[in-house]
């Protein structure tokens, strides 16, 4: 492990597995714009790939820590950053995202700004333009969501709460901490300002098509969870006021809002020509299929769990 402790009252932590070139890119964004300004505690979740090269050439860098984890789950990694942790504050942040040196500046300002806070939220937006289909994006630019791809943790009051209940793995873990926070301490506040972009990644339909099925299994099985956690919360961060209406409003409504995005991705998007509108038309057809297959697989996992769905509704 390699890093100094500062004066700083707040650290920046970044948990990657098996994302070598983002990570080069999240980096020099960091050397860029923030390392004279926030420490950074990277956990590498157990990869195999060229990330534990990445990371060798890290050693002796002041200002970074980094710990090396067997693989287990990104509420893990997290938690282990959280213990880990030289400052009363700790953000986060994902390997995917691009941090300019205006987050940096507002970073360094939360502790001061927000005391007393349990946890300050800012926005993820994406690139100028419309979003490509067949890509992975994250949207939260007016707060509600609560994704650790911009969130930031008064360190002791999370430890209290218990931190991330690693049963959720890798879903919805992020929103299951926010919630448990609100719960016991009280609302968490957006700060507009605490700004990461969130480029539109490509994704793989092999990839896609193998992987749908068990990722939607934990999906589904952690929104249960979820609300069963939460029932009181749980409306805060979902469009219905309990899982069961989530969970059926995927398996209708799924498929036709990549739909709705395609189209306007083909039709509305300024400038594009023919020739631009035909090369869209294999990313176009993929998401379809995927979108396609994913709500057969929600339908399909939530007819298994008919008899547990029907009894998550609101009291």
């Amino acid at each position: 492990m390699n890093g100094t402790v500062g004066m700083r009252e707040i650290s920046l932590a970044l948990v990657t597995y098996n994302q070598a070139a983002l990570l080069q890119r999240f980096l020099e964004n960091y050397f860029l714009h923030g390392a004279e300004r926030v420490d950074l505690i990277l956990v590498d979740d157990g990869s195999d790939d060229a990330t534990v090269g990445v990371l060798a050439g890290l050693a002796g860098r002041p200002g970074i820590r980094i710990h090396r984890l067997p693989h287990h789950s990104i509420a893990r990694a997290r938690n282990h950053a959280l213990r880990n942790c030289p400052t009363p504050w700790l953000a986060f942040s994902d390997t995917d995202c691009q941090l300019d040196r205006g987050y940096f500046d507002t970073l360094v300002s939360l502790p001061t700004r927000f005391q007393g806070a349990p946890a300050v939220e800012g926005a993820v937006c994406p690139p100028p333009g419309p979003k490509p289909p067949f890509t992975h994006s994250l949207f939260n630019p007016k707060g509600g969501t609560f994704a650790t791809a911009n969130m930031a943790f008064h360190v002791g009051t999370v430890l209290r709460a218990g931190g991330f209940d690693e049963a959720f793995g890798n879903f919805r873990e992020d929103t299951d901490l926010a919630l448990t926070l609100i719960d016991r301490f009280g609302a968490i506040p957006f700060c507009p300002e605490l700004i990461v972009i969130h480029p539109h990644l490509p994704r793989s339909l092999a990839r896609s098509l193998v992987k749908a099925y068990g990722s939607q299994d934990r999906i589904v099985q952690s929104e249960i969870r979820l609300f069963e956690k939460h029932p009181q919360s749980y409306a805060r961060v979902r469009h219905s006021l309990d899982a069961r209406g989530t969970l059926f409003g995927w398996c209708w409504k799924y498929s036709a809002l990549y739909l709705k995005e395609c189209v306007r991705y083909l039709f509305r998007t300024p400038g594009m020509t023919a020739v631009q509108r035909l090369h869209a038309l294999g990313p176009t057809s993929a998401a379809l299929a995927v979108a396609l297959w994913e709500q057969a697989c929600v339908g399909f996992l939530c007819a298994v769990q008919l008899g547990r769905i029907t009894r998550l509704r609101s009291k």
